[in-house]
């Protein structure tokens, strides 16, 4: 399919409003350590299957916004290294300060490298850098997030590098989060991270402030036997303070993408603890996919 230069396709990641802005309410809070009271940094909080949540910041703060019809719906309360919490939403309202219990620590497995294994260096997912073909996101809210499928060739595979073909340039210091899910016997993501910590990249981490996001992932000796879902999720800075601030913002967040016929189309979750949706771009174009510029480096 031949496409002009100066046409850009445009995949939006639309951020739903929570009903009207005279109904919106917010709940101020923190999140800390059960015992030690230390602060939870960039703790996930949101309503599952629901347009609801947030990521609070370093210092264990967050803002959730929700409406009358959330108070007798679930919230749930999650980061990597403590165990999940579920509070109803009128009772977190009573007791805006939530905290987590530690989880137990796993043994990590032990395995043996057999020779000729790790010999062959390859690149998984899509290398797209294109300015032409691209993927936007609204950026209205932390939590949001957008991931791809990662196939394996063989097993085991070991992870070593991520790339995230970023088209950002604004001096706006954005925070992202990276995280590998573990998918479901169905191929859908699940919420289960294959990563032992949070994996933060800054924007502003580019030389000069443009290309891509690489993140250096060989310390954390990732040995997969399994697809993944590989995501990016935003968790702070650029709160704009004005409708025409944001407006700059969304509109200059853009990744690289591509059209193919192969593949998994990218998947997307407007809020934090949301539903993951596959990304669509409305009508087919001749039976080709929309493919999001990220991928891995890896050794098999």
């Amino acid at each position: 399919m031949y496409l002009p230069t100066d046409f850009k396709l445009v995949a939006f990641f639309l951020l739903l409003a929570l009903g009207s802005a005279a109904h919106a309410q917010t709940l101020t809070g923190t999140v800390t350590e059960t015992g030690s009271g230390q602060p939870v940094p960039y703790a996930n909080i949101g309503i599952p299957g629901k347009d609801v949540g947030t990521v609070a910041d370093e210092q264990g703060r967050y803002q959730l916004s929700y409406t009358a019809a959330n108070l007798t719906d679930t919230v749930r309360l999650s980061s990597i290294g403590f165990e999940p919490r579920q509070v109803v939403l009128r009772e977190l309202l009573v007791k805006p300060q939530a905290q987590l219990a530690p989880a137990a620590v796993a043994l990590a497995d032990v395995r043996v490298q057999a020779p000729g294994l790790f010999k062959r260096r390859l690149t998984l997912g899509n290398n797209s850098t294109s300015e032409v073909i691209v993927a936007s996101m609204a950026a209205e809210g932390h939590g949001t997030e957008v991931g791809v499928v990662i196939n394996r060739r063989h097993q085991p595979t070991k992870v070593q590098q991520a790339r995230f073909n970023l088209l950002y340039q604004d001096s706006v210091d954005l925070t992202f989060r990276v995280n590998l899910y573990r998918l479901l016997p169905d191929g859908q993501p699940s919420n289960e991270k294959l990563n032992r910590r949070d994996i933060l990249v800054h924007s502003s981490s580019r030389p000069n402030n443009t290309g891509p996001l690489v993140v250096d992932l060989t310390a954390d000796n990732l040995v997969l036997d399994e697809d993944f879902l590989l995501t990016l999720e935003w968790v702070a800075g650029g709160m704009a303070q004005t409708s025409q601030q944001m407006h700059d913002l969304r509109k200059n967040v853009y990744f690289s993408a591509a059209l193919g016929y192969f593949g998994k189309p990218p998947y997307i979750r407007k809020t934090s603890q949301g539903t993951w949706e596959k990304m669509s771009l409305g009508a087919r174009l001749a039976g080709m996919q929309f493919k999001v510029g990220f991928n891995v480096t890896a050794l098999d």
